[in-house]
């Protein structure tokens, strides 16, 4: 199997089939998040968004279900084939792009633009500084990023729960283990897929994550014209203010229109 089918198939295993394994958990914790992102972006229901990375679509799906008009982008077609079929079986209507982050292609398209639960970071620094001039480029003016990202400095206290364990998935078992690397600020994760039954034993090819400390990421945002707003410690209500314990941050930025120029 080449590493883009590996890829593919491990996407479709985590983002369809964990979800679908943990179903009722996966289904409240996508209406807070999505409750918190309404509030955060006092959305007004007549927004376009995009879902960044959208994964199977459990956000994309749930604003669609509450009448936002949103585009989901991915790079996992297997994921995105999951995602158009569950729209269709409700009759929602969402466009769902095959697509590189790396090659966002669009231009002051959206009101906001999400990138959720850790999908930032996956590239060299000057690729992940690209990737929001991107997003920033895609925006409308006025429209806004919100952007959620591991704190890498609760990184250890991310890890007491996440760094290595067993868990099922369907009638198989995912043996994930991740550590830190403090020199990089990169966090690498890799998973093993095992199912007696069938002798299936696969490995994930593996992922690095680049870890940006809040200036740095303020730096990233200012540098591609758009302003942070503000900085919460998850994404959850009430909200939760941005401090030294939190383990997450979620910053929001908007792209400022342009000046009026005064009639001569």
């Amino acid at each position: 199997m080449s590493e883009e089918l590996l890829r593919n198939w491990w996407e479709e295993l985590l983002q369809v089939h964990e979800f679908a394994h943990y179903h009722a958990y996966a289904t409240e914790l996508t209406c807070r998040e999505v409750d918190f992102l309404a509030e955060a972006l006092s959305l007004r229901g007549s927004e376009t968004i995009l879902d960044l990375a959208c994964g199977g679509g459990r956000h994309s799906l749930e604003l669609a279900r509450r009448g936002l008009t949103v585009v989901g982008f991915d790079a996992a077609t297997s994921v995105l084939a999951h995602a158009q079929t569950q729209a269709a079986t409700e009759g929602l209507s969402i466009e769902f792009v095959h697509g590189d982050m790396c090659t966002l292609p669009y231009e002051a398209r959206f009101d906001a633009i999400l990138v959720l639960n850790s999908s930032f970071g996956f590239f060299d620094d000057l690729t992940n500084a690209a990737i929001i001039a991107r997003c920033a480029q895609a925006l409308a003016p006025g429209g806004r990023l919100l952007l959620q990202c591991i704190n890498p400095y609760q990184i250890s206290a991310y890890l007491r729960d996440f760094r290595t364990g067993w868990y099922r998935i369907g009638a198989g078992y995912v043996l994930r283990e991740a550590h830190f690397a403090p020199r990089e600020a990169v966090l690498h994760i890799g998973y093993r897929y095992l199912d007696p039954a069938q002798g299936l034993e696969a490995a994930h090819p593996g992922d690095s994550i680049r870890l940006y400390g809040f200036p740095e990421l303020r730096r990233m945002l200012t540098d591609a014209g758009l302003r942070p707003l503000s900085v919460f410690g998850d994404a959850v209500l009430p909200p939760v203010l941005f401090d030294e314990q939190s383990q997450w941050q979620v910053v929001l930025a908007v792209k400022d229109p342009p000046p009026l120029v005064a009639d001569e």
